[in-house]
């Protein structure tokens, strides 16, 4: 990481040295004025690292090499549950655990709102759901949940269904061998694209895709906006995409217009239409936003699980075997080729179990930011107004109180309920994902039609795994691929 952010700057003309020097000087100004807002209240134990930026290096160091739950954990050893640091330019207290998850996920709008750093809301966007809070956040939030919500989603099961079928028959069959993540990955985004937009032309999807991949690698990169950057090429992926979900925006509410789509038809025509209690309708950067929220949360993410469930299931012949099993049941009754419908769904409880366990082990996101609009009390310590949160998954997620062994697979650990706030791979409280079912369906349909027809074992039983930006095999995950 750090050769390569020299390389940029080395590449850089001296101008644009000299100019982000100065900048850093006055930014470092800030920053310092910034920690200096805790200066004789009990701040939590720790390190704010070097000036200006702090621990960054290390901990995207650690992040992306899969080695963030090593990070905090070596800091809880030292300073406890809560542990103060410094992350992408401001002071952060980290809470972990159980309890800073409940203290977080439900002080959320009042002494705390939910804020990411800035170069998360430079490829998002300002209007993104996750920046909003109260009436903005519900509005929004309600938008897509008309779309997202389990009765509204169970009409596209079949629809989802022939297009998992269809690229499993497409890039699958047939086949002795193959790399699993690029085939996910290009599933989820043609899922997404069909259900959110109705975006079926497979180049423009393609173009489309290539613009989101770029995108994504820029948000926990370091914000440097510099030509040959990470975080430059993200941005200028991001305004491309901007301008063409733009147009197809404006192609949706002609064909709404003259009555050629339906207000239900998918994401896009439910945020077009939708009205708030004002009958004001969403801007259109508004949706444009939030689209591409979505598109990066329900492709990204489930892709990484989808990679990971194949990984398990090949380390794991039993848990196969136990799906292969239930998905076999699923099947009694049915026609040949006859879709899965939302009842089929419904009847996949192990299945989902193996899901959950898979990504407690292999969460798609480490964790979140929020911040203090005021100087807040937790756990006898004083956390000023003005400095990040951050809440994680690991110390919840490998608690051995909560999960028995919890380095060691084991779809057990969902026999019974979890208790609240230990389980937190789609976040919680009244922020948690709102594609959270949507998630749901896509990998129990590609599970159901993955295991009924193939077996598969791994080409390399060591391939590591990397963030980028959520957990996922090195090298895309090779394997070899056996029909039934």
């Amino acid at each position: 990481m750090e050769n390569s952010i020299a390389k940029s700057l080395m590449d850089a003309p001296l101008y644009l040295m000299v100019s982000t020097a100065i900048a850093a000087a006055l930014f470092l100004l800030v920053i310092a004025r910034a920690v200096g807002s805790g200066k004789g209240q009990k701040l939590p134990p720790g390190s704010l690292g070097l000036p200006l930026i702090g621990e960054t290096l290390q901990f995207i160091a650690a992040y992306r090499s899969h080695r963030g739950m090593d990070w905090v954990r070596k800091r809880v050893t030292k300073y406890g549950p809560v542990f103060k640091t410094s992350l992408v330019g401001c002071p952060t207290a980290v809470l972990t655990g159980q309890t800073g998850n409940r203290f977080l996920f439900h002080n959320d709008g009042k002494k705390i709102v939910n804020k990411v750093p800035k170069n998360f809301t430079r490829i998002f966007g300002e209007n993104m759901i996750t920046e909003l809070s109260g009436e903005d956040h519900k509005r929004i939030r309600g938008a897509l949940m008309q779309f997202l919500k389990p009765e509204a989603l169970q009409k596209f099961v079949g629809r989802m269904d022939s297009i998992v079928q269809q690229h499993l028959a497409d890039g699958w069959a047939g086949k002795e061998s193959l790399t699993v993540m690029p085939l996910t990955k290009n599933l989820t985004f043609q899922v997404a694209c069909d259900l959110f937009f109705s975006l079926r032309d497979n180049e423009e999807r393609d173009v489309l895709g290539k613009e989101f991949n770029t995108a994504v690698k820029g948000i926990w990169s370091v914000p440097l906006n510099l030509p040959g950057t990470t975080f430059y090429k993200a941005y200028q992926a991001r305004s491309r995409v901007c301008k063409q979900i733009s147009r197809l925006v404006e192609k949706r509410r002609r064909e709404l217009e003259q009555g050629l789509a339906s207000p239900s038809q998918d994401l896009m025509s439910c945020m077009i239409t939708m009205k708030d209690e004002e009958n004001k309708p969403l801007t259109e950067q508004e949706i444009i936003d939030n689209v591409v929220v979505v598109m990066i949360a329900g492709h990204d993410t489930t892709y990484a699980l989808l990679t990971h469930l194949v990984r398990t299931l090949a380390l794991y012949p039993d848990v196969y075997e136990n799906i292969v099993q239930e998905q076999n049941m699923v099947l009694e009754g049915k026609q040949p080729n006859e879709p899965l419908k939302w009842e089929d769904i419904r009847k996949m409880k192990y299945t989902w179990k193996v899901a959950q366990e898979t990504l407690r082990m292999f969460p798609p996101i480490f964790g979140g930011f929020r911040k203090t609009v005021e100087d807040i009390e937790y756990e006898g310590y004083i956390i000023p107004k003005g400095w990040q949160l951050f809440w994680e998954t690991s110390t919840s997620h490998r608690n051995p109180k909560i999960f028995k062994e919890p380095n060691k697979f084991d779809e057990s650990h969902f026999d019974n309920q979890i208790p609240s706030y230990t389980f937190t791979p789609f976040g919680g409280g009244p922020r948690i994902c709102p594609g959270y079912d949507f998630a749901k369906i896509e990998t129990m349909i590609f599970l159901h039609h993955l295991v009924t027809k193939w077996k598969w074992s791994l080409k390399d039983l060591k391939e590591k795994i990397i963030c980028d930006p959520s957990p996922i095999p090195a090298t895309g995950l090779p394997i070899k691929l056996q029909a039934k």
